[in-house]
């Protein structure tokens, strides 16, 4: 199972990270602890059931969805709720700050600048779950899964031109409410111990990624790192970045408008164009990449940028240095994630070089 990690859907890959580092979950069990500590916020006896990962799921932080019962107003009620645990036996990336995580959540949400999910309790007690955790409102949405393609099976493959319109529209004017959030009202996130500058940050921290996952990483993911600091633009990045940027991590509606923006554990300060150069490789990987034709009514890149720049009133200008430290960043999260599900380094840089061989004769190296 291991070498074949790069096939999995995203839920199979986290199984087999977790399942590499020694880990299980023991879902009766946590279905009972939840429901104890949810009595003291719900304000009556609560229970919890059908606890399950949701499809697509993220690989930085196990997240699990559950229904808690509980009685309010002398009337049992059913409520969707969804628990993040903070990584500790399969930790993706260095010091995760799961505290500024659920922090930026309420921030945003409560701003009403971003549709982000519904952060509700934070919980610090690593002996409920085995680590601390925070509980979010469950989205009544659905995502476009990656695994099947979501532009080849599924709800958005089957809808009709304009509900993917739809879908496309209000997906980019998400990723361009992100860029609209005034840094300063979420300067508490950010790695300050890598410079003043958001660029200086991302510099400096995704450098350090390399050094703390423990195995060399391939000649030609860090000839990318060479070339992004020789070739650093004059751009101090004092915006909000995502991280994640993707179609893959939002949620739209049954009417086929979003619904929220999701996966936030790579937020930083940054150029948004970061997580521009980010959306529009996933935005390839899922089309041509895989040989699938761009379904109708879904923008091609040139659209993308032009209602991306319409919307923040930004300019993408050259894109080639945001999309070359895109890719040494992806793949260093590729060797990570590869390793971490039990791949051989071999396998695993196999695949990570793949994915930088086409930018080869652009950076020249």
């Amino acid at each position: 199972m291991a070498e074949e990690a790069a096939q999995l859907d995203r839920n199979a890959y986290r199984a087999a990270i977790m399942a590499t580092a020694g880990f299980s979950r023991d879902y009766d069990a946590m279905a009972l602890s939840i429901a104890k500590w949810l009595e003291g916020r719900l304000g009556s006896e609560v229970t919890v059931s059908n606890l399950r990962v949701p499809q697509g799921a993220g690989l930085a932080n196990e997240t699990i969805l559950f229904e808690a019962g509980f009685t309010e107003g002398g009337e049992r009620r059913t409520r969707g709720l969804v628990v993040r645990v903070k990584p500790t036996a399969a930790q993706l990336f260095p010091d995760p700050d799961f505290d500024g995580l659920f922090r930026l959540l309420q921030t945003l949400r409560d701003s009403g600048l971003v549709k982000a999910p519904n952060a509700l309790w934070l919980e610090q007690d690593p002996g409920i779950v085995g680590a601390p955790f925070f509980i979010m409102d469950m989205l009544p949405a659905r995502t476009p899964v990656s695994h099947p393609n979501h532009n080849a099976v599924g709800w958005l493959a089957e809808a009709t031109p304009d509900q993917r319109r739809t879908v496309w529209t209000t997906a980019v004017e998400g990723l361009a409410s992100v860029h609209r959030v005034p840094g300063e009202l979420i300067s508490f996130i950010g790695w300050p111990q890598y410079g003043p500058t958001g660029e200086d940050q991302q510099i400096g921290y995704w450098d350090a990624y390399a050094q703390w996952c423990g195995f060399p990483m391939p000649d030609e993911v860090l000839a990318l790192g060479d070339w992004v600091r020789k070739h650093r633009p004059h751009d101090p990045g004092i915006h909000l970045s995502w991280g994640d940027a993707r179609i893959g991590n939002m949620m739209f509606g049954d009417d086929f408008r979003l619904a929220g923006v999701l996966d936030w554990d790579q937020m930083a300060l940054a150029s948004p164009r970061h997580d521009l150069a980010w959306w529009l490789y996933f935005d390839n990987v899922y089309t041509a990449g895989s040989g699938v034709p761009r379904p109708a009514g879904m923008g091609e890149r040139a659209d993308t940028i032009a209602l991306w720049e319409d919307r923040t009133g930004l300019k993408a200008g050259d894109m080639t240095w945001y999309e070359v430290f895109m890719l040494y960043k992806l793949g260093m999260i590729s060797m990570k994630t590869g390793v971490a599900a039990g791949g051989s380094w071999e396998s695993t840089a196999a695949r990570a070089k793949g994915m930088v061989e086409p930018l080869r004769a652009i950076v020249g190296f």
